[in-house]
């Protein structure tokens, strides 16, 4: 009996031992879209804007931040989230946006009143080595469904150090550059 004694201590003595001695549980870090405040517009678009849900491929549209690796294929990241998914962070920051450029904004279609709908694509929203890339596609509808406007618009962004934080602000000014081409666009300046 005291062999088997000596065995079950020293085999949880070195189970417990190499468990407190392995690498640090890496924590989940979480991340969100920064955004530049906006300057006040007294020109109002003279209706509502409704601004749909963003749509993108599932990996780009999930929480996990996307890379694209050397071989161009795509990875979610196991420990760097976004705070939210994609679409809802781009539908606020669009929300933002646009409330400086119209005279109302919702995420619902009003039932009266002029209103435009626009519908944004998400075709790319990842960090490439030390670059964040960002493509969007939008597409605005008149009050009859009639497409007004659609065009894709893709900024790049470099990443000023190897982290994940940078590249949350590298991916937030490349969203800022497209939303300024946008607005070029449209005739919002």
């Amino acid at each position: 009996m005291k062999p088997f004694n000596t065995l079950l201590f020293t085999l949880t003595f070195t189970l417990l031992f190499s468990a407190c001695s392995s690498k640090k549980a890496q924590t989940k870090k979480y991340f969100r879209l920064t955004t530049t405040p906006l300057s006040v517009n007294t020109n109002l678009r003279p209706y509502t804007l409704v601004v749909k849900r963003p749509k993108a491929l599932s990996i780009l549209g999930s929480r996990p931040i996307v890379a694209t690796q050397a071989d161009d294929s795509l990875i979610q990241l196991s420990y760097n989230f976004w705070l939210e998914s994609p679409k809802v962070l781009l539908q606020d920051r669009i929300k933002q946006w646009a409330e400086n450029h119209w005279q109302a904004v919702s995420f619902l279609t009003p039932a009266v009143g002029t209103y435009r709908t626009l519908e944004t694509r998400i075709l790319a929203f990842e960090k490439k080595q030390n670059q964040a890339i960002a493509t969007f596609e939008f597409f605005l509808y008149d009050a009859n469904n009639q497409l007004v406007f659609n065009q894709q618009f893709t900024a790049i962004e470099n990443i000023s150090e190897d982290s994940y934080k940078a590249f949350a602000k590298a991916i937030s000014l490349a969203t800022e550059s497209i939303l300024l081409q946008f607005n070029s666009e449209l005739g919002l300046n």
